[in-house]
């Protein structure tokens, strides 16, 4: 709900201090809520209308829990990998979470 709103710190205030984020298929990664923050940030510049759709919950185990999304949003500007300006990006995932002591540690897409 927090990342549909654009409300960055709500998203961050449930993301560990040293979060480890990685977009497989897209060669992103991220290490820590700043830097985190930071990406958060970039994408809402490219892609202001930007939000998950379809989103459940498949599966939870101990600390990971897995989430089947589709992200969407329209790139004001070439973002490669994603789409090329004036296009809407369509990606759909499986996101794992891995919560420890009721903070994301670990935020991994695939897809």
């Amino acid at each position: 709900d927090a990342y549909n709103a654009g409300d960055d710190q709500a998203m961050l205030a449930l993301c560990a201090e040293s979060i480890h984020v990685v977009h497989h298929n897209r060669d992103v990664v991220v290490e820590g809520r700043e830097n985190f923050g930071a990406l958060l940030g970039a994408f809402k510049g490219v892609f202001p209308d930007k939000h998950f759709t379809d989103r459940r919950g498949i599966y939870r185990d101990g600390a990971s829990v897995l989430v089947e999304n589709t992200g969407t949003g329209t790139a004001l500007a070439d973002v490669p990998g994603f789409a090329a300006k004036g296009e809407t990006a369509r990606l759909d995932l499986c996101t794992r979470y891995t919560i420890v002591d009721g903070v994301i540690t670990e935020y991994h897409d695939y897809g």
